[in-house]
């Protein structure tokens, strides 16, 4: 009796070895079968990691505001704000002499990728706009993000949301029309009707590519206008009209809207 019952109980833990090991088999499997996925996700990884790098719709806008205190403030970045929200691949780089409560409370309830500089107390006179630009220009220098196109939006310019699909495939510098702007063009050929300076373009109205521009290491002149500003970051990429870009001639894409 003893015998057959120890002769049973081998029985029942063959059994059970039996069924150990088909799951084992089965767990090697399915193993196998995971691993062979992984190497296709990461094949096909690589392939849309590559259409990315080489499609111009994915290359980052960097967006430079520069921002002072005054009344209109808040409307003002909320407008932008609604123009950026929807926007891939967007970096809206905020700009004050100082930082204020009001622009970090604010800028931490967008869904927008920003970043919020001061000028580090190194502002203090001249174009105060045209020092903060230049500070989000260096910052580009030193970041690792920084190929794509640059924007210097200005809040009191209205920005269509259509604007930023046009402009990622800039290889130097694009124009577009500033509606209500003074500086205005014709195309074909591309004509300033200014006479000064030499790129009479609309802050609003340009946009670069930002390997090109930060190459050249030009900067705003702090002593100079906004519009002479911009002549000076062209001649540094350009040497004729024939060379700028025009995404277009007369598509209402930005307004110059001052509310004071």
């Amino acid at each position: 009796y003893q015998r057959r019952v120890a002769i049973m109980a081998g029985m029942e833990i063959m059994e059970e070895k039996a069924k150990l090991t088909d799951k084992l088999n089965q767990a090697e499997l399915e193993l196998f079968e995971a691993e062979r996925q992984l190497v296709h996700c990461d094949s096909e990884l690589g392939h849309k990691m590559g259409a990315i790098n080489s499609d111009n719709s994915f290359k980052t806008l960097h967006i430079i505001t520069p921002t002072y205190t005054r009344k209109t403030q808040l409307a003002e970045l909320t407008l932008l704000a609604q123009a950026l929200a929807h926007i891939p691949y967007l970096q809206w780089i905020v700009l004050e002499v100082t930082k204020t409560k009001l622009v970090t409370d604010f800028l931490v309830n967008t869904n927008i990728q920003y970043t919020h500089l001061d000028s580090e107390g190194k502002v203090k006179s001249g174009n105060k706009c045209n020092a903060l630009r230049n500070i989000a220009l260096d910052y580009l220098v030193t970041s690792s993000n920084s190929s794509g196109v640059v924007l210097f939006a200005n809040l009191d310019r209205t920005y269509s949301s259509e604007l930023f699909d046009k402009v990622r495939d800039i290889e130097k510098v694009g124009v577009w029309p500033t509606v209500f702007a003074e500086e205005e063009f014709v195309c074909n050929p591309l004509q300033f009707k200014l006479a000064s300076p030499k790129y009479p373009i609309n802050l609003g109205s340009v946009g670069f590519n930002s390997t090109a521009l930060l190459k050249t290491a030009r900067r705003f002149d702090v002593n100079l206008s906004d519009t002479e500003g911009i002549s000076s970051l062209v001649e540094g990429l350009v040497s004729s009209n024939e060379e700028i870009t025009v995404i277009s001639c007369d598509a209402q894409f930005v307004w110059f809207t001052p509310i004071f």
